[in-house]
C-alpha cells in the first residue's frame, strides 16, 4: 500500500494565483450592486467602511471634519484617503458636498491653496490676466481648478495632485530663506 503523501487525485484542481487587487473601502453609503459597479470599474476590491479589512489602499469618504479625517487615517495607516462627491442618477447616488454645490449655485471654478503667493501662482495673476479660452466642460485646467462638469475622476485626480504638492512644499526644510516649522506651508 502506499502512503497517502504519494497518492495525488487524478481530479485534483490545482489552486488559482491571483493577482493581488487594490483595496478600496468606502464610507460612501453605497448599495452593494454599486460597489461592486465601483470596484469592476476600479479593478479593486471594494468593502465598506463598516466591514473588517486589515489591508487597505485607498478609503473614500463623502466630505466630513477633519476629526473623522484623522480617525480614518488612524484606522487604515498608510491608505490615502480621499473625499468624494457624487451623483450618479444610474445608482440612485446623490452625495452633492460643499464643492458640487458652489459650483452648482454658479461660480466657476474652486482652488485649493495655502498662500497668498500659491493662490496668485494658481490663478495665473503675475501680470494683468486677458480671458482664459473656453475649454470643454468637465476639463480642469493646468492648475486643477475643477469645473461644474468636472467628474469624480477629475476631483480625485485634482485632490491626489493637490496633496502631493502639498506634501512636497510640507518636505522642504527651507522656505524662502527661512527654518521650516513643519505648521505652514
Amino acid at each position: 500500500m502506499e502512503d497517502d503523501a504519494s497518492m495525488v487525485r487524478a481530479d485534483a484542481i490545482a489552486p488559482e494565483i491571483v493577482a493581488a487587487r487594490p483595496v478600496v473601502v468606502t464610507a460612501i453609503p453605497l448599495k452593494r450592486a454599486a460597489r461592486d459597479e465601483l470596484a469592476r470599474l476600479l479593478g479593486a476590491r471594494v468593502v465598506d467602511v463598516r466591514d473588517p479589512d486589515e489591508q487597505v489602499d485607498l478609503v473614500l469618504t463623502p466630505s466630513c471634519s477633519p476629526q473623522l479625517v484623522g480617525a480614518l487615517k488612524a484606522k487604515y495607516p498608510g491608505a490615502r484617503v480621499v473625499i468624494v462627491e457624487l451623483d450618479d442618477d444610474a445608482w440612485d447616488i446623490e452625495l452633492s458636498g460643499p464643492v458640487k454645490r458652489v459650483l452648482r449655485a454658479g461660480a466657476d471654478g474652486y482652488v485649493l491653496a495655502d498662500s497668498m503667493a500659491d493662490l496668485a501662482r494658481r490663478l495665473g495673476v503675475a501680470a494683468p490676466v486677458e480671458s482664459p479660452p473656453e475649454r470643454p466642460a468637465g476639463i480642469p485646467d493646468e492648475l486643477g481648478e475643477l469645473t461644474e462638469g468636472s467628474t469624480v475622476d477629475d476631483v480625485i485626480a485634482s485632490f491626489l495632485r493637490e496633496s502631493a504638492a502639498y506634501a512636497e512644499r510640507l518636505a522642504r526644510p527651507v522656505l524662502n530663506g527661512e527654518e521650516h516649522d513643519g505648521r505652514h506651508p
